[in-house]
C-alpha cells in the first residue's frame, strides 16, 4: 500500500488501487517525495492540476502538503470511482475533485489556471506528452505555475518532447526507469517599441 510521505496526512495510507486496470501504475514514494521536496514551499496554497490520476498519490500528497485544491483527471470509470473513494476515506473531497475525462479532451474545454500541473501518462502512451505540452499553455497555467513530467527511461533514453518556449525547463531529475523534468511557465511578452505607443 502507499503511503503519504509529509504533511498533515503524512503516515497515513492510500487505499489499495483497483485491479484490472492497464497502464496503472502509481508514481513511486522515492520519486514523490523527491518530487515535492524540489518543489517545496511552493505548493502551499496552490491550485493543483493532475492530469493522469492513477492512484491519486501525487495530488493527495499536495493537499497533504498545503495545496489549496486539486483537479484529478482521469479515463478510467473505476479508478475515478476509487479515487472519490479515496477522498472521502482521507476527508478531503472538498479539496480533491475528480473528472472522469480523457486528458487531452479535458485540455479542449475552458478551464481556470492552475499553480501546478502534474503529468505522468500511462508509459505505454509517451507520445501524448505532445499534445498536452501544446495545450496547457494555452489559458491553464498562472504566471509562475511549475510543470511536472515523469516518463519512462529506455535503454537510459526517453522521447523528447516539443515543449513550449513559455515553458522553461528548469531541472531534468533520473530516478531508476523514470525521468521527472521540471519546467516553469513564463509567457513571452514582446516588448514596445516607441512607434507601437
Amino acid at each position: 500500500m502507499q503511503r503519504i510521505e509529509s504533511g498533515r496526512l503524512g503516515g497515513r495510507y492510500l487505499l489499495r488501487l483497483p485491479k484490472g486496470v492497464p497502464g496503472l501504475r502509481p508514481t513511486a514514494a522515492r520519486v514523490r517525495g523527491a518530487v515535492f521536496d524540489r518543489i517545496g514551499s511552493e505548493v502551499r496554497g496552490a491550485r493543483v492540476l493532475d492530469l493522469f490520476g492513477g492512484s491519486g498519490a501525487m495530488s493527495v500528497e499536495a493537499i497533504s502538503r498545503g495545496a489549496q485544491k486539486a483537479t484529478v483527471v482521469e479515463l478510467s470509470g473505476k479508478v475515478a470511482r476509487h479515487l472519490r473513494t479515496q477522498a472521502e476515506a482521507l476527508g478531503i473531497t472538498e479539496q480533491l475533485q475528480v473528472v472522469k475525462a480523457d486528458a487531452l479532451e479535458f485540455l479542449q474545454r475552458g478551464g481556470s489556471a492552475y499553480d501546478l500541473v502534474i503529468i505522468d501518462p500511462p508509459f505505454a502512451i509517451p507520445e501524448v506528452v505532445d499534445g498536452i505540452a501544446e495545450r496547457i499553455v494555452q489559458g491553464w497555467l498562472a504566471e509562475g505555475a511549475i510543470v511536472v513530467c515523469e516518463r519512462e527511461l529506455v535503454r537510459g533514453k526517453s522521447r523528447e518532447v516539443a515543449w513550449p518556449e513559455s515553458l522553461e525547463l528548469e531541472a531534468t531529475k533520473h530516478y531508476g526507469q523514470a525521468v521527472v523534468e521540471f519546467l516553469r511557465f513564463a509567457p513571452k511578452t514582446e516588448s514596445l517599441h516607441a512607434d507601437d505607443l
